[in-house]
């Protein structure tokens, strides 16, 4: 019987651990299709977008694209360099780039009687303003992916602006009709100075409209031909040491003793000289008191022998 129940067992045992490895080997099978299906997302796939890209087949809409894009970078420098060249490849130019040097916090530390190390923690930091031709967008920007080391954010928009470019040119059309009949009025009409005056006056502020919708016009085609990028970097802090001299403690001259005790001699004479010429000058003051004091206590004795 003992036997038999341990032959049992071990036939459960069996199917049990079958039955695991089944189960495991189902579990892993969806796993690796979903490794599969979703591989890891490298800085080409996630710092582009359909947004900067043109469709060929839309011909109506009149787009500006604009990305705003903040990584980190190994090196702001020699990537700054790298990407106005991968710029000026697809035909683009760089608008504007401010590289700085932010001091995080320095501190200094005495290292020798004369010296010390001053320690200076900075972060390099660069903004950049690039415009590339609107269908070079989405390549410009693959590229400039290979420098990305960690994304902060990436922003990008596609503004359609077809009825903006619509209103611009309605307004140039009706600025221009009303220009030619402001002239010809002018010259088949105007007689009188001030009339003359006041048109042509009228008609130089409604030129002066028409060339603003022209230059915003102009302005907007610009926009819609080349787009704007704009990329912030940065790099790890970085720390520069520099030993400078240490500043020398000067303390303050002091008279020395003698000399000290010698003009003390000199003030107390001349003191005592100023104190003497002092009682010359109310000596007769002073005699006149000792006159008085005397006088009064003669009088006080005569009358107290009289009262005796």
């Amino acid at each position: 019987m003992a036997m038999l129940v341990w032959a049992c067992s071990q036939k459960s045992s069996e199917r049990f651990e079958n039955k695991m490895a089944v189960v495991e080997a189902d579990m892993a099978a969806p796993a690796e299709e979903s490794i599969s299906e979703n591989p890891t997302h490298s800085p080409e796939t996630y710092i582009s977008s359909s947004a900067a890209m043109e469709n060929p087949n839309d011909t109506t809409r009149r787009m500006i694209r604009t990305a705003d894009i903040k990584f980190k970078v190994s090196d702001v420098i020699n990537t700054t360099y790298n990407i106005e060249n991968i710029v000026v490849k697809h035909n683009g130019f760089v608008e504007d780039t401010r590289l700085t040097s932010q001091i995080n916090y320095t501190k200094e530390t005495s290292i020798k009687e004369d010296s010390i190390l001053k320690t200076t923690y900075y972060t390099v930091v660069n903004t950049l303003v690039l415009r590339v031709p609107s269908a070079q967008l989405d390549s410009t920007l693959k590229e400039i992916a290979q420098f990305v080391q960690f994304m902060d954010y990436r922003n990008i928009s596609a503004k359609d602006v077809t009825l903006d470019l619509l209103s611009k040119r309605l307004e140039q059309n009706r600025l221009a009709r009303y220009d030619s009949r402001m002239t010809n009025a002018i010259d088949s009409k105007g007689r009188r100075l001030d009339d003359v005056s006041n048109a042509e006056d009228n008609l130089l502020r409604k030129q002066a409209q028409a060339d603003e919708a022209k230059l915003a016009n102009l302005q907007i085609l610009d926009q819609i031909k080349f787009s704007t990028i704009t990329l912030s970097l940065y790099q790890n802090q970085s720390i520069k040491y520099e030993v400078i001299a240490k500043e020398k403690t000067v303390k303050s001259y002091s008279t020395p003793l003698g000399t000290r005790f010698i003009d003390a001699l000199k003030d107390g004479w001349a003191i005592l000289v100023e104190i003497f010429l002092f009682i010359i000058n109310v000596w007769p003051i002073i005699l006149i008191g000792i006159l008085v004091f005397w006088g009064v206590r003669y009088f006080k004795k005569r009358i107290s022998k009289r009262k005796v």
